[in-house]
């Protein structure tokens, strides 16, 4: 069995979905029912976990065909292990959306984890990654703690702990106990920036339920496509 692929999409990106376009095909025998409901867990996991500027628009598609060529047949007792491998393939064009993204110079990864259900994780990773002054500072590979803890605290958690919060870039702990980590310095911030590739780890530590979001920095670039963009 195959599974294949090719999107597009470099901004106007948050998928609910936006501007992008997702093909997907696979030579295995799915029943439609099945089928659908595998493109729906894919796109869940996936497409509709990447933003470069939060802005939504009308006209995208993610369209999954299955040929049935290979004679292989999905049934239910090979779901799971489908849906595992179209969730990565699906993952895989996602996320070369965001490193395609308008101006894009950072790949972030932004990870909640311990939150108490996806609801609250995602609020608190969709905060942090659309958040201008976030995105500007990574930009600039600013270890700017302080905008990544001022995004968590207004992404409306009910009852959110700041003394619990633990916040990391790139598994260099920052923030605990409601305030700046006592290992912290700010050499090692800085060298944590560094890398195209970035990850903000936050663990509320107030449940088991973890979510990632993938997102961009926010460039002069960015300000320089749109700003002499027409229609």
């Amino acid at each position: 069995m195959t599974i294949t692929g090719i999107s597009k999409g470099s901004g106007m990106i948050k998928p609910n979905m936006a501007t992008m376009l997702g093909y997907v095909a696979t030579d295995a025998e799915v029943d439609a029912e099945l089928l659908h409901r595998a493109l729906r867990l894919a796109t869940d996991q996936s497409f509709n976990r990447i933003t470069v500027d939060s802005d939504t628009s009308t006209n995208d598609c993610i369209m999954l065909a299955a040929t049935g060529t290979s004679g292989v047949v999905i049934d239910e007792p090979l779901f799971e292990e489908f849906v595992e491998q179209l969730t990565l393939v699906f993952k895989q064009l996602a996320q070369a959306i965001i490193r395609d993204g308008e101006g894009a110079s950072k790949f972030v990864s932004v990870v909640v984890e311990t939150a108490q259900d996806s609801v609250e994780a995602l609020a608190v990773a969709y905060t942090i990654a659309e958040s201008p002054l976030v995105k500007t500072a990574l930009a600039a590979s600013d270890p700017n703690w302080g905008r990544i803890l001022a995004a968590i605290g207004r992404a409306g958690v009910h009852n959110l702990d700041v003394n619990q919060v633990q916040l990391s870039l790139n598994n260099v702990l920052i923030a605990e106990n409601g305030a700046r980590a006592a290992s912290y310095s700010e050499e090692a911030g800085q060298a944590a920036m560094q890398p195209e590739d970035i990850s903000i780890q936050v663990a509320l530590n107030r449940g088991q339920v973890a979510e990632t979001v993938w997102t961009t920095d926010l460039t002069y670039d960015y300000v320089r496509i749109n700003a002499e963009y027409r229609t």
